[in-house]
């Protein structure tokens, strides 16, 4: 066997054995990683909406503030630590590596906020862009055309084009540049970016549907019921204040549609990620834009198994 034939089975056996759950766990270690995050980046959130309630905070709750805030800033980049371990190609695990640690120097250092912020945009676009063309190519092969290398990975690419765009806008805005411009588009592309999210997976067309009409609606009625409330909520919990109500809407019901729909499928790699990206809200501080790369790296690489194309397996669900 010639080295590249055998470079090529090695990365498809390393990227199968990836998308199965190790050691005899019901999913794999990516959706555990992305769990793990998930917690604490909730929990910010919760605290965030209860803080501002008319009743505010308990005492307990003010005393835990600070400890559930410094592990939503640093167990998202310990996650993405992780991910650059357990990755095959050694591009993915530099970049994710650089996000990560970078990651954990912004959260210790603010005066180290701009290069952390550069390597996390940096780092996670590169390992969004070979996680995706590894896929394409365990897919496919080395000789097919480019038109069937990204016809399997067109709807997880899209997301992803859309997650880092927001990234890149939002993070540049907080820094200082086009302020008054990226800052509004950086927050409504992350909002189209969940939009997106029940279409690009495929939900199925009645249920889930349904209940992301339900879930958007409900939004807007609240929204509508108590404007002031509902704008302050939007700006606290997920940094969308300049974001239009329409999108607002489309962009909480269609993350939690796709929660649902793909926790009732077992996929629940996507559904980690899905949570992530909503509770995460509009990347534009560092804490948030590590949580949201998180989101954008698990769903990538949990959207279905590589190598097959209508296999399921707990990881993900198959491209149509």
């Amino acid at each position: 066997m010639s080295r590249p034939t055998a470079d090529a089975g090695e990365r498809a056996a390393g990227a199968a054995s990836r998308d199965r759950p190790a050691s005899g766990l019901p999913v794999s270690l990516a959706t555990l990683l992305g769990s793990a995050a998930l917690v604490p980046t909730a929990g910010v959130l919760a605290l965030r909406l209860a803080r501002n309630a008319p009743v505010g905070l308990p005492p307990a709750g003010r005393a835990a503030t600070p400890a559930v805030t410094t592990l939503a800033a640093v167990v998202p980049a310990l996650a993405l630590l992780g991910l650059a371990v357990d990755a095959d190609a050694r591009a993915e695990r530099v970049a994710l590596a650089a996000a990560g640690v970078f990651g954990l120097v912004g959260a210790a250092d603010a005066a180290a906020w701009l290069p952390a912020a550069a390597a996390v945009l940096a780092g996670t676009s590169a390992a969004l862009v070979v996680e995706l063309a590894e896929r394409a190519h365990v897919r496919v092969g080395p000789v097919d055309s480019l038109r069937a290398a990204f016809a399997p990975i067109a709807r997880p690419a899209a997301v992803a084009a859309l997650g880092a765009l927001a990234l890149a806008w939002s993070l540049a805005a907080s820094a200082g540049i086009g302020t008054t411009t990226l800052r509004p588009a950086g927050a409504a592309v992350a909002f189209a970016t969940l939009a997106a999210l029940p279409l690009a997976r495929g939900v199925d067309r009645t249920l889930d549907l349904g209940l992301w009409a339900v879930a958007a609606f409900a939004v807007v009625v609240a929204a509508a019921s108590a404007p002031f409330v509902a704008g302050a909520v939007a700006l606290v919990a997920f940094g969308a204040g300049t974001v239009p109500l329409a999108l607002l809407a489309l962009g909480i019901g269609g993350a939690l549609t796709t929660v649902v729909a793909d926790a009732r499928r077992r996929a629940f790699g996507p559904a980690v990620a899905a949570a992530l990206l909503l509770f995460a809200g509009v990347p534009g501080t560092l804490p948030r834009a590590v949580a949201f790369a998180l989101g954008l790296v698990v769903l990538v690489r949990e959207w279905a198994p590589a190598g097959a194309e209508t296999e399921r397996t707990p990881g993900g669900v198959a491209d149509a």
